[in-house]
């Protein structure tokens, strides 16, 4: 009898081997081993390259990425440590399974086989690491053996230093198995034990890694600040279809309360606060990639509860179809939506891996070559910086390896991540010490989704001088200019910190969506430092959603309405307002500021608001010359025109008609009245009676319907034509610029355009293409110069 119980285990774990290679085989991944320049794919090289060169200069980095979170994009150096662990956790994956299921031979291993290849398929290292943990302690609990529980603390542990995500849920798991054990089974001695032993892992990974345990308590404070005002610093906000969304979670988090058994009562405990992180990470975003990462996590926990509860079998599989067929009917309305696709078939990888693997890893390094020799520098400039340290401002690393710097990482290694003020107070604590870098360059000509087209626009319309208000005020006191192209302004590290003498100038109590005049700050750098407390109901949604978005509007001395989004933690430390920077040839003077926000009714309305001038005592107006010698251009307009719809007719203006006003508005006494499916009064100019060059036109206004169902059915929108037809027409959907439809939103379009050609006409107007009509007010077009 024990002889052929040991001959049954010695066949599962053979079968469960060749499955494992067969998984691994079939569902190889892409030999994509190439990186270019830009603010994620740079980071491949970063951590592949500090990984592989120096471990030990990322032991004081502070990053949703963490040390070895090449593991999830491994370029050549990295591939076979990268594929062997991958491959590793598939096996793993298979023999899990194959440890779970009761079944008839030739069914169990079809389910085995099911199982581990849509896993394999659906998600990443990052979920599959996540499949194998729910797994282990799903079959420590059934079989109550101890190898299952340390190999998913092991993993837990390695999980920990790739990615804040996998890491926290992770973590989540652990300690909710843990937590059952202790809460339910009154096991304490066992469940402390085990607690300890996670942390050992944890411990003994990074002493593996770094040769100390220097710095371990860094990290953890680290990623408990990632994790603090995510939602206000990184979300978007697109409009979602709540009643299958209540579905998604009504049937998520009570299906496994619906069985009353010990076994469901265990997985229910162990997989709701991950099911709940992961919302949370999925849902704050929202964009098509997090998105994915959320409904691929659900799929699992289903699929894994399928299999471990055998009781309601059927009634549990007509519920998490349900649920997944919910959620993905909200699919659409993510952030860069696009029908999501899977390679069903990996073996052709493998077979390229195999047969070509050094013509890959040629070809992937000329095609690196070819991607960042963009952000290579002059010879002469090289030589100048030498082997002397350098960093990158904000994000492009890629700069770093296209001219083999000497590279000397701040802790927060790309601005937009500072969003809290401890953590832009480790970067501005590390330019005020000697490890800070001797040269910092400073991207000029990079991408950001800035609205308004500032070269000093961060990610997701943030102001890049806004990101880090300490470590910027830090830069400023510590470097100066060394050389600037179109692309890069280099910055070198002074003998000494220029002084500096901050004085609160003036305070006031204001309110959202009002007009604040600018105080003159007389050559020296002002800011607007921003408090507000948040009410009960904005911390409920905060807490199970994500909370709300927060911006600030500067009406520009020439007439512009510009807006920035803000991240209220940063703005306690002060907005950056004058001189206000829209590129390294062009600044404005700020005149008034709006402080706006979406869904205000459940916002508390009084804010506190102290404006700070900041002095640099030892030469006066250092700030206005900091980014370019000499006088920076302050007005690029050639052409205004605006129509505020008080009366009928207006020069360059379409006539509007009586029923058409309405008494309703954002300033004076009337508005337009966008009735459903109709076009706004037209703006026509023709562009003969501009010289030949490049123009950029604006248009912008401010609209307020509260019938307006965000569905992407109304724009600005701004064409010029000629004779045979359109020349350019860009339209700019209102929806993504509509903070609260209760109130009046300020929305902008812009487009740029070359002029080279007679008897072309430029026209501009509103769009409404909705069964809802939309108040219009104060639209202006703006003819600028492009410098």
């Amino acid at each position: 009898m024990q002889l052929s119980l040991k001959n049954l285990k010695s066949e599962n774990l053979v079968i469960s081997l060749l499955i494992g290679i067969v998984i691994v085989v079939f569902t190889f991944p892409e030999n994509d081993w190439v990186y270019s320049p830009g603010i994620d794919s740079s980071l491949k090289w970063l951590y592949n390259w500090m990984f592989d060169n120096d471990p030990g200069i990322g032991k004081s980095i502070i990053f949703p990425h963490g040390p070895l979170s090449f593991l999830m994009y491994p370029l050549q150096e990295n591939i076979i440590s990268a594929t062997l662990f991958l491959s590793f956790l598939k096996v793993l994956l298979v023999f899990n399974v194959s440890q779970l299921i009761d079944a008839k031979k030739w069914s169990k291993w079809f389910f085995v086989l099911l199982f581990a290849y849509i896993v394999s398929v659906l998600g990443g290292v990052i979920q599959i690491i996540l499949a194998n943990i729910l797994l282990l302690f799903c079959n420590y609990f059934k079989h109550e053996k101890i190898a299952y529980k340390l190999l998913a603390f092991a993993i837990a542990a390695v999980a920990f230093y790739m990615r804040s995500y996998v890491a926290i849920i992770s973590l989540i798991l652990c300690t909710s198995f843990l937590a059952y054990y202790f809460f339910i089974k009154r096991n304490y001695k066992k469940s402390i034990l085990d607690g300890l032993t996670t942390l050992a892992f944890i411990i003994a990974l990074w002493i593996l890694m770094y040769g100390t345990i220097s710095g371990l308590p860094g990290y953890f404070e680290g990623i408990f600040h990632l994790a603090q005002d995510n939602s206000s610093a990184a979300a978007y906000y697109p409009q979602n279809n709540w009643i299958v969304l209540t579905l998604f979670l009504a049937i998520t988090f009570s299906l496994p309360f619906l069985t009353r058994t010990k076994s469901s009562m265990f997985f229910g405990i162990l997989v709701i606060l991950s099911l709940f992180a992961a919302w949370k990470h999925g849902m704050a975003r929202e964009d098509i990639v997090h998105v994915k990462w959320l409904l691929t996590y659900a799929v699992i926990v289903f699929f894994v509860y399928l299999i471990f509860e055998k009781k309601n079998r059927f009634r549990n599989s007509v519920l998490a179809v349900i649920a997944v067929s919910m959620f993905s009917l909200n699919i659409k309305n993510a952030v860069n939506a696009y029908q999501l696709r899977f390679q069903f078939l990996g073996i052709g990888n493998f077979i390229e891996f195999v047969s070509n693997y050094s013509e890959i890893k040629e070809q992937a390094t000329e095609k690196i070559e070819q991607n960042i020799s963009v952000n290579k520098f002059p010879e002469e400039i090289r030589d100048q910086i030498g082997n002397k340290t350098v960093d990158i401002y904000p994000w492009d690393y890629s700069i770093v390896s296209a001219n083999d710097f000497n590279w000397q990482p701040r802790r927060v290694i790309q601005s937009y991540a500072s969003y809290t003020h401890w953590l832009d107070k480790q970067n501005a604590d590390h330019f005020g010490s000697e490890k800070a870098p001797v040269f910092l360059i400073w991207e000029v000509d990079k991408v950001s989704s800035d609205i308004n087209s500032s070269n000093f626009g961060s990610i997701d319309n943030r102001y890049l001088l806004n990101d880090e208000p300490q470590t910027i005020l830090q830069i400023l006191r510590n470097y100066e200019r060394f050389y600037t192209d179109l692309r890069f302004l280099v910055l070198k590290r002074r003998d000494s910190s220029r002084q500096i003498a901050k004085k609160i100038i003036k305070e006031e109590t204001v309110s959202w969506g009002e007009w604040l005049q600018s105080p003159d700050a007389e050559s020296s750098l002002l800011r607007a430092k921003l408090l507000f407390d948040k009410s009960l109901v904005q911390r409920i949604k905060s807490f199970l959603y994500k909370d709300e978005q927060f911006w600030i509007y500067f009406k520009l001395k020439n007439n512009q309405v510009h807006k920035y989004r803000i991240v209220p933690k940063n703005a306690e430390d002060g907005l950056w307002i004058n001189p206000y920077f829209f590129d390294l040839n062009e600044s404005y003077e700020v005149e008034q500021i709006m402080f706006k926000c979406s869904n205000q009714k459940i916002i508390e309305n009084e804010l506190i608001l102290s404006w700070e001038k900041i002095e640099f005592t030892d030469q006066l107006n250092w700030v206005n010359g900091f980014f370019k010698d000499g006088e920076l251009k302050n007005d690029s307009i050639v052409f205004s025109s605006s129509n505020n719809f008080e009366t009928d007719r207006v020069a360059y203006w379409s006539r509007v008609e009586p029923d058409q006003f309405s008494e309703e508005s954002f300033s004076g006494t009337k508005s337009y009245l966008s009735k459903a499916n109709s076009f706004s009064a037209t703006f026509t100019l023709p562009l003969d009676s501009l010289p030949y060059g490049n123009y950029h036109f604006v248009l912008d206004g401010w609209i307020k319907s509260t019938s307006y169902k965000y569905s992407k059915d109304a724009s600005f929108v701004i064409v010029v034509d000629d004779e045979n037809g359109k020349v350019v027409w860009k339209g700019q959907q209102i929806d993504e610029q509509l903070l609260d439809k209760n109130y009046w939103n300020h929305i902008s379009n812009k487009i740029g355009y070359n002029h080279q050609k007679e008897g072309c006409t430029l026209k501009a107007y509103f769009w409404n293409k909705s069964d809802a009509d939309i108040l219009v007010d104060d639209m202006k077009l703006l003819i600028l110069e492009d410098n």
